[in-house]
């Protein structure tokens, strides 16, 4: 599995203005999906009251205003989590500006973090309130597809991240292997050497 991701991480890249390109067109075709799709559905629960059952006792369709973070955490906070939202995603493309690597995990996981991150942003400044409508019945929480884009884009960067640490500490174990054999060797060929020099003056 890990020689799976490692291959993601350092094969699977791209030139650096495509990958600008990518990232913009995630940022962007997410805001929309994620606006348009709180849109209807809010729009449709207006005049509806029972839920959309997708799959009966999973999987529905409902509506929730809400006041606190991604999947309903810290309610009742909306100032504060725009403000950090702000902070979150002006971090991020700073972090970007400074980090940017033209690879397929670490693209999509900034595309999708700060694509969810402004669809959220959007409501709390405009609304002053979060519209989630996806219930999945395992969770006691509603979200909707910003939060989704957020869990993918956190999920590609974490793995993205781990697999560079996993890599160079690796490579730090062969450097320092690498560097134990020299000095062995090293060693090993002074005191051959020295033992030469004793035994010319021995005879």
């Amino acid at each position: 599995m890990f020689v799976y991701f490692e291959y993601l991480v350092y094969n699977l890249s791209m030139k650096k203005r495509t990958s600008y390109i990518i990232i913009a067109t995630i940022i962007v075709v997410g805001i929309v999906l994620d606006l348009v799709s709180k849109k209807l559905f809010a729009d449709y629960f207006l005049t509806h009251n029972n839920p959309i059952v997708v799959i009966p006792n999973f999987f529905v369709f409902t509506f929730v205003k809400n006041t606190g973070a991604a999947y309903g955490l810290f309610g009742d906070s909306t100032v504060m989590l725009s403000i950090v939202s702000i902070i979150f995603v002006v971090a991020f493309v700073v972090f970007d500006i400074f980090n940017h690597k033209n690879n397929w995990l670490y693209v999509f996981g900034i595309g999708f973090i700060i694509s969810g991150a402004i669809g959220n942003l959007v409501d709390r400044l405009f609304l002053g309130y979060v519209r989630d409508f996806i219930s999945i019945k395992l969770f006691s929480f509603v979200f909707n597809l910003a939060d989704l884009f957020i869990t993918v884009g956190v999920i590609c960067f974490l793995i993205y991240m781990l697999v560079l640490a996993i890599k160079e500490r690796k490579e730090k174990n062969i450097d320092k292997n690498n560097n134990e054999w020299w000095r062995g060797s090293k060693a090993r060929y002074l005191s051959s050497k020295t033992k030469s020099i004793q035994d010319s003056f021995a005879h």
